[in-house]
């Protein structure tokens, strides 16, 4: 599996280790995030690798019944992690929270900026 190279942070995170960590929520505007829209977060039914964007779940949601399933059952509100990677703002958890967002229309996202030192902590080992 190629890994794109944006999300290549060099750690994988450990998503309950994070949730348990004590960080400010924010809501911030969706514009400022939706280049995530096109970061192949996710896999397509049936090839293993990192090869669907948010973007192109949305345009075939009836063809991804997984994540299609994944969006409408995602409860908005959760904040969304956000880390600062190679000049943007990445998803580390919330990919089918941010795209259920966008479905809704909705202009504005709670979100968790995660800082460096917080995801060292966090990483799997």
């Amino acid at each position: 599996m190629h890994l794109p190279d944006i999300l290549n942070t060099g750690f994988k995170t450990d998503e309950p280790k994070l949730w348990k960590v004590e960080l400010p929520i924010e809501e911030i505007p969706i514009s400022e995030i939706e280049y995530n829209l096109d970061v192949p977060y996710l896999e397509q039914e049936g090839p293993d690798d990192w090869n669907l964007t948010p973007r192109m779940l949305i345009e075939n949601f009836d063809k991804e019944s997984f994540h299609a399933k994944k969006v409408n059952e995602a409860d908005l509100r959760y904040p969304i992690e956000i880390y600062f990677h190679k000049g943007k703002w990445i998803i580390l958890d919330g990919v089918h929270r941010f795209t259920k967002a966008i479905r809704l229309g909705q202009k504005t996202i709670k979100v968790r900026k995660v800082p460096e030192e917080i995801v060292q902590m966090t990483k799997r080992k």
